[in-house]
């Protein structure tokens, strides 16, 4: 018999907890799905004057967040004309110089080359990634294959 009492006792008040979510109490429940912090690589060029660098342009977009947040880009390309020949480099910024406020930012990444010059005209792979540390979700990255062009020059 005390079973019995303890179980409906305790039958009871969960059917009372759970009736203000199933009847009005739901449309006071929210599901926020913070909007998803998103990457895009775009071109990749050979500085002319300074062959180990190559710039890349990176569009991203993050929300305001308390979560501090890091923009890393990489570049590797092998030489066609030797397979052990690997050019490779990474830029990350600092975490104050990515804005994350809700609207799509624009920007140009140096990446130099830690082992060869770039090679103009040959495949490369590029690497981004955007980390909001501490934060789910952990990171959006893209990454693309794109033939490396020249710099155009500007007249001084």
């Amino acid at each position: 018999m005390h079973r019995w009492m303890v179980l409906t006792v305790l039958t009871s008040s969960l059917a009372a907890l759970s009736a203000p979510i199933g009847a009005a109490g739901a449309a006071d429940v929210t599901d926020p799905s913070p909007a998803a912090t998103t990457v895009t690589l775009g071109d990749a060029t050979v500085d002319p004057k300074q062959p180990g660098k190559v710039r890349v342009d990176v569009g991203y977009l993050c929300t305001v967040a308390a979560e501090a947040r890091s923009l890393t880009v990489s570049v590797e390309q092998k030489d066609p004309q030797d397979s052990s020949a690997i050019g490779f480099g990474s830029s990350r910024t600092a975490e104050t110089d990515v804005t994350c406020d809700g609207t799509r930012q624009q920007r140009q990444f140096v990446v130099q080359s830690k082992t060869f010059n770039w090679i103009p005209g040959a495949e490369a792979v590029l690497t981004a990634t955007v980390t909001n540390i501490g934060a789910a979700p952990s990171a959006a990255a893209d990454a693309k294959r794109v033939t490396l062009t020249i710099e155009p020059t500007t007249a001084s």
